[in-house]
């Protein structure tokens, strides 16, 4: 059953998501020291501090780039890193610290429903493209196939479990003690798909000295690195 869930998540991710023709991998990993970029009226953060800027995804309108520029920042305790969707295209991208074992992260859940449940009107309508994926379960239930909230909404889960959202375009942070933390997805300016709710940027603030790795959510070979010293 578990397998059969991962390849509808899959299916419709790749169905539903990823909307570009053809996908550039770039090789190589790219190294930015701790010399912060320092921000002004021009650049993405309109304030005075100091961020190291990366970019989630790239290319142009014919072709799309999965990778983090750059994919490794060093940085100071104290500094933030900044990430933003540079696309041509409406492809989104998360950037997702899974700190705890327990914490992995998928787009979509498959939710329980008894044999008593019954499914009101899709909305905006019943006229509307759309349909949820139904799998008949044992003992006349019925599960469904749900968008998973903590895989496209700003959230952090921290040491105790606890689970707070965030604000579109977010400014955390980090303590270093956390077990999930998730920008939300991240849409370039201008290509916002009518009708939902995305976040531009997200900033980390890193307090504690370590490793901090992350990927995307919609990308698992979409990976990088902050060193923070």
């Amino acid at each position: 059953m578990a397998l059969l869930f991962d390849g509808l998540a899959l299916a419709i991710l790749v169905a539903g998501i990823l909307l570009v023709v053809d996908t550039a991998r770039i090789s190589g990993l790219v190294l930015v020291s701790g010399e912060s970029v320092s921000a002004n009226t021009n650049t993405l953060n309109s304030t005075t501090e100091n961020v190291v800027k990366v970019k989630t995804g790239g290319g142009d309108s014919n072709k799309s780039s999965t990778q983090f520029f750059p994919q490794i920042v060093e940085i100071k305790t104290g500094e933030s890193v900044t990430w933003y969707n540079p696309s041509k295209v409406p492809e989104p991208h998360t950037v997702t610290f899974q700190m705890g074992s327990l914490y992995p992260i998928q787009p979509f859940l498959p939710v329980e429903l008894s044999k008593y449940a019954q499914f009101r009107t899709l909305l905006p309508s019943t006229a509307s493209n759309g349909q949820p994926i139904v799998v008949p379960g044992q003992n006349h239930t019925t599960f469904i196939i749900a968008a998973n909230a903590r895989a496209y909404n700003p959230v952090v889960i921290n040491s105790n479990g606890n689970v707070t959202f965030l604000n579109w375009n977010a400014k955390y942070t980090m303590n270093g003690s956390e077990k999930y933390i998730n920008s939300g997805w991240l849409f370039p300016t201008g290509e916002v798909p009518p009708g939902i709710q995305a976040g531009r940027t997200f900033t980390i603030t890193f307090e504690k000295a370590g490793l901090y790795e992350y990927s995307c959510v919609f990308h698992p070979w979409m990976t990088g690195k902050v060193v923070v010293k």
